[in-house]
């Protein structure tokens, strides 16, 4: 079995594979940034118990943190509690195979390299990865300019990510509700008759404006079309609002973890 760890701001994501690559499942953790390794390995343990797993079946193992705090304890669960060294998504880490084309290249995080990595080893290449999570990020992934490097990670998009910008317009607005973030119809009205309808055309159409906006940018920059994969919690609310919107892969990171760990072995 594959054990991909994918150490995010909010949670970290414990995903399941077998050799041939076929999900068994996932769980999460709250990210805890000096959560001691011992305290990971119980947690999930009985997280896999539970489901008829064990850390024992676990044979190989990659890692992505965008925590550096939380990155030893991971490394230690791995090698103290599974006898294994994890693979490391990181630049420094030969790239995985690609070519990096950015200006400091230490500065790009692992999540956002791993799902490149991700779309590189499906051959989804030129692609726009979009990802909604604690930031919306656009990332490009470009056909590799050598016969070595499966691709060439090209640079991206950094915005505000959809639960942050209204957690913040909250906080920041005494008489503003707090809303949910909910499916929304296709319908939903542009203008807002109250105050609480106003918030989610804002948020809906906002984001959308901003999305359909950026990768209309990106197109433009590169001249040609390139494929849109969907990733992170909220691909599924804003997909069926945004036409460009190819793909949509939940797993992309564990995903590329998954391969990464195989390359490694």
């Amino acid at each position: 079995m594959i054990l991909a760890i994918d150490c995010g701001n909010t949670n970290v994501t414990f995903a399941l594979y077998t050799l041939s690559g076929e999900k068994q499942g996932n769980w999460r953790l709250e990210t805890r940034a000096q959560r001691p390794g011992d305290d990971y390995a119980v947690a999930l343990s009985e997280l896999l118990k539970a489901d008829g797993f064990s850390l024992s079946a676990v044979t190989g193992c990659a890692l992505a943190s965008v925590v550096p705090e939380a990155t030893p304890h991971l490394i230690d669960l791995c090698k103290r509690r599974m006898g294994i060294d994890p693979v490391v998504a990181d630049t420094s880490n030969g790239a995985m195979g690609m070519e990096v084309r950015i200006d400091q290249p230490a500065q790009l995080g692992a999540d956002r390299l791993v799902n490149a990595y991700s779309v590189a080893c499906s051959g989804d290449v030129p692609a726009i990865v979009l990802d909604f999570g604690t930031a919306t990020t656009f990332d490009i992934v470009l056909p590799a300019s050598d016969k070595q490097s499966l691709a060439r990670y090209d640079g991206g998009v950094i915005a505000p990510g959809v639960h942050r910008s209204l957690d913040a317009l909250v906080a920041a607005a005494a008489r503003l509700p707090d809303i949910t973030i909910a499916a929304w119809p296709a319908d939903q009205p542009v203008i807002g008759k109250s105050t609480e309808t106003a918030m989610q055309s804002g948020i809906l159409w906002g984001y959308v404006s901003l999305i359909e906006g950026m990768l209309g940018r990106i197109e433009a920059h590169y001249q040609q079309q390139m494929q849109v994969i969907a990733t992170g919690g909220l691909a599924y609310l804003f997909a069926p609002h945004i036409s460009k919107i190819e793909h949509i892969r939940p797993d992309l990171t564990t995903d590329g973890l998954y391969q990464l760990a195989m390359r490694a072995r």
